[in-house]
């Protein structure tokens, strides 16, 4: 991806799709993740087994990030900020959360890479059961 907007959009699509490899492809080997249920990702192999019980355990689910903020970008850096919500079954039960987000991307080999992924849960939704 040429930019950072244009890698933000792939990761997501990949995600979406849940497309573990392809998604893992656009995280740095050292990148660290932080979830809004408090889980805490060290390492690539750490965010795979992540997303893997995510896409496993998560049925008909969406996510969207809006308000994104750019905060830093420079040649090989790129900071930003967003507001998150997602809806999904869990065990054929409705379940969803929303929150604040932000992303690191540096680059690797002259590719964007996600390095860091920082996820705050915001109250409860009205509409989460």
């Amino acid at each position: 991806m040429a930019t950072p907007e244009q890698h933000r959009k792939e990761l997501a699509r990949r995600m979406a799709a849940k497309d573990l490899d392809g998604t893992l492809q656009l995280i740095a080997d050292d990148a660290v993740y932080f979830w809004s249920n408090g889980a805490a990702m060290f390492g690539k192999a750490a965010i795979a087994e992540g997303l893997r019980q995510n896409f496993d355990s998560i049925q008909d689910d969406t996510f969207e990030t809006f308000d994104v903020t750019w905060l830093a970008r420079s040649g090989d850096i790129a900071v930003c900020i967003y507001r998150f919500r997602w809806t999904g079954e869990i065990d054929g039960r409705p379940a969803g959360g929303h929150g604040r987000g932000s992303s690191a991307l540096r680059k690797v080999d002259g590719q964007w890479r996600t390095v860091l992924e920082h996820l705050s849960a915001g109250e409860r939704a009205p509409w989460v059961p």
